[in-house]
This record gives C-alpha cells, structure tokens and sequence, in this order.
C-alpha cells in the first residue's frame, strides 16, 4: 500500500511514513507484507538499565536509520526472539504465553511478539474501534452506558481469571469501544512484558490431576529482572510468596525492588495501583494481601470512577505519591456516579477481601443496566433536510424512484389523458390495439366458434 512507505520490522511489517496512532500509547498501524493485511503494532519501551546490562562483548548499542537497530545478538536490524538479557527474555516470554489464550470476542488478539531496536513489538489485530481515552476527551459517560462497558470488561476478565491468569493493564487506553457499543479488552500482553520487566511473574495455570483446580506451575530457574537482589541477601530474599494461581513474588528486599521498579515503568496511573500492589515490602511482612481476581476488580472500579466523573479517584501528579495514597485515604466521594455509586464504592475498597465477587458485581451491574432510562424526545436526533420550502423539518423527505405516484384506480384516467395530449400519426391510431380492462376469460359455447366477444 502506498500509505506504508516507512521501515520494515521484522523483515514483514511495514510502518507508516508518520505513525498513525495514539503517541502516547506508543502504538501504531503497519501492514504486514506477508499476509497482506494491516495490524496494530505496540511498542513496549525497554528501561535504559536493561539495555546497560546486556551480557557479553557486543552489547554495542542500537543503531540509527531507517533500516532499525543493531541488538546484541547478531542479528542487524532484525527482529530478535531469543535476546541474551535475561530480563527481555522474561519479558518476551511473558508476553508470548499471554498470547496464547484462546480467542475471545472481547479480547484482542495477538499475532507476534519480537524484540527489535530497544522495544519489545507487540503485533495484534485492527480493529475498527476507538480507546476509550479518546472519547472520554470529548464527553464523560452515563452511570448506565458505564455499566454496560464495565459489563463487557467483566466477561473478558473471567476467561482470564478462569485461565489462571491477571490483566494488571486494564486503563483507558486499553479498552476500545466499537462502533456498535461493544468494548474489547487489549493490552494484556504489554502489561504481562511490563510486569516481567519489573520482576513479577504470572505463570499458566496447570490443570491439577488431583481435584481439577488450577494451580501455578513453580518457575524451573531462579528470576532475573530489573529488581536483582543484593550480594548478601541469602534466603531471605530468594524465598518467594505464592499468590494461589496466579503467580510467584520474591520476597523480602528484591520485593521491594520490583516495586520500585514498577513505579518508575508503570508511572501515575489509578487503575494499575490497587492498594496490594502499592503497600511497600519489608522483610518481615509476609501477609500482604495477595494479588488476584480482585485487583482487576479494582482497575474496573478506578475506571468507572474516572469515565463518569471525569478525573481520577486519587491524584496522579506522581507515582510514588499515588502508591501511598491508596494505601492510605479513601478515594474521593463518588457524588456524579448516581446509581453507579454504591458499585465503584465497592471495588476501591483497600481490602480486597471486601471487594464484591464476579457474581454479585455481574448481577449488580445487569439489574442498573436495565433501569437505564429512555432516551429524551428530541436530543441528539439528526434532522434531514427538506425537499421544498415551507415544509415540516421534522419529518423525513419523500424521495420517489420516478415520475410521480399515483392513487390506485385512477391510472385509466391518467393515462387517457396523457395519450390525448401526445400527437399520433393516423397509422399509428390505426394500429394501435384496444385498451380492454382485464377480466375473467370466457368459454365459448357449442354455438360459439370464434373468440369470445367483448364485454
């Protein structure tokens, strides 16, 4: 295509002169020259740190130009999906097994996962969809148009959280709204890459022969990631905290880390910090509450909150402000939610044990959905515009096909009269047949040879 003039990655997908796209989400359309057709890509930015660290004699940088960077891999300008960091590796491995989940209507999917020029790209599909960031900078949205959109996050989530695994992206920049109202989930590979980077994990679930519940498969080799423990740390810092079926921590000082970690990639966004991400770790807290279900729950809340009242439940000025924040106060009062209120009151609760179950909050959520009242008589109706002068505006134009229209039983007369006004030659008169109304056709009698006469 013609539109796509820019540079290749991966030896198949072919960017746009100017990217097309969000720049702050980093993502942008290209068209893939293998299978010919056009996918979003996403760009998950590697912290500079990973790329200080990167092990052997040719971590040489990444070079300049069209023709994309030079990893320390020996691979020039193309993509790489086996890097030598161990943390990009993690993160590339995470973001792969996130795409591995089966499809689904409200979840986006991905085709390809690759390292190339200091990012991680995420190949997925185009939809035809705008992110709800977008349309919250127009307007703020209804209690009951909110509801329906957190009831589509909420059929997403479960086929997560069946599989054994965390969102921990859901913002207004990973959920798009179609044209026809439906809302899809994205970004849950960026956010597993993310995650990876800063030291957690979220392995697959496994199917436990035993009794059939999921449980987390033990990672085989000890974690590498940006929180690297200290040379002293023993034990302590290597034992981990299980999080039931859903993913392993290190605990002590390298927990620590990774939150600090996280703060800096993840940044001041309410959705990504439910109080049990953000609580700091000692190494004498072993019972924080664990990191489940009900910290996706918290995101749906946070962003309920910010699509109704039009800003966010806690100021975002800076990450570290943020974490104590909602460890620390209430959100603020939820006065323009309405009848939505009681519902993102509930999710931000700080203890996720308070917070309602997929159950109660789907229930809750039809029962508002259903209440929602009719539209007003008048708003938002697209007046079309009149054939004459003088005419009612709020009734629709009447377009005929041809000619005009005329009543039934009277198209004898019309014609007659229309034919009386066109000039004929006599030969024409002459020849023409005789009009005859139709009628029901006679049988002729044993004294009738001919046609049967006209009535």
């Amino acid at each position: 295509m013609d539109e796509y003039a820019g540079r290749v990655l991966a030896e198949r997908y072919r960017l746009p002169l100017r990217p097309v796209g969000d720049d702050d989400f980093t993502q942008t359309r290209a068209f893939d020259t293998y299978s010919g057709q056009e996918v979003l890509l996403r760009q998950v930015p590697l912290p500079e740190v990973v790329e200080a660290e990167v092990v052997g004699a040719e971590a040489a940088g990444f070079a300049e130009g069209a023709s994309g960077g030079t990893r320390a891999t020996g691979t020039p300008g193309g993509a790489d999906r086996s890097p030598k960091d161990p943390a990009v590796r993690r993160a590339l491995e995470a973001a792969t097994t996130a795409a591995q989940l089966p499809d689904h209507p409200r979840l986006e999917q991905i085709f390809d996962v690759f390292a190339q020029d200091g990012s991680l790209w995420i190949v997925g599909e185009l939809l035809t969809a705008r992110p709800l960031s977008a349309l919250l900078a127009e307007r703020t949205l209804s209690p009951h148009r909110a509801a329906e959109i957190a009831a589509d996050l909420l059929t997403a989530l479960r086929v997560l959280h069946g599989d054994g695994r965390l969102h921990r992206n859901i913002t207004t920049r990973t959920v798009l709204v179609c044209d026809d109202g439906r809302a899809i989930l994205t970004g849950l590979a960026a956010g597993a890459a993310q995650e990876a980077l800063c030291g957690y994990d979220s392995p697959p679930a496994a199917e436990s022969p035993q009794n059939g519940t999921a449980v987390a498969a033990a990672p085989a080799a000890a974690k590498t990631s940006l929180a690297k423990p200290a040379p002293g740390d023993g034990a302590t810092t290597t034992a981990t905290v299980a999080s039931p079926a859903y993913g392993r921590l290190t605990a002590g000082l390298a927990a620590e880390r990774a939150r600090q970690a996280r703060l800096t990639v993840i940044g001041p966004v309410t959705e990504r910090w439910a109080p049990e991400q953000a609580g700091p770790v000692h190494e004498n807290r072993q019972s924080a509450p664990p990191v489940g279900p009900a910290t996706d729950l918290w995101a749906v809340g946070a962003l309920l909150f910010r699509a109704v009242q039009g800003h966010p439940p806690f100021p975002e000025d800076s990450a570290v402000e943020l974490a104590q924040l909602v460890c620390a106060e209430p959100p603020v009062v939820a006065e323009e939610c309405g009848a939505l209120r009681p519902v993102v009151e509930s999710l931000l609760c700080q203890d996720p044990a308070d917070r309602p179950d997929f159950e109660e909050l789907r229930g809750r959520l039809r029962a508002l959905i259903r209440t929602a009242p009719e539209p007003a008589v008048g708003s938002r109706l697209v007046t079309m515009p009149a054939l004459e002068q003088g005419t009612d505006p709020r009734r629709l134009p009447i377009v005929r096909r041809r000619g005009e229209l005329v009543r039934k039983g009277r198209h004898k007369k019309s014609r007659t009269a229309r034919r009386a006004q066109q000039p004929q030659s006599v030969s024409t008169i002459a020849q023409a047949p005789v009009a005859r109304p139709p009628g029901p056709r006679r049988t002729p009698g044993p004294e009738q040879t001919g046609p049967a006469a006209p009535p």
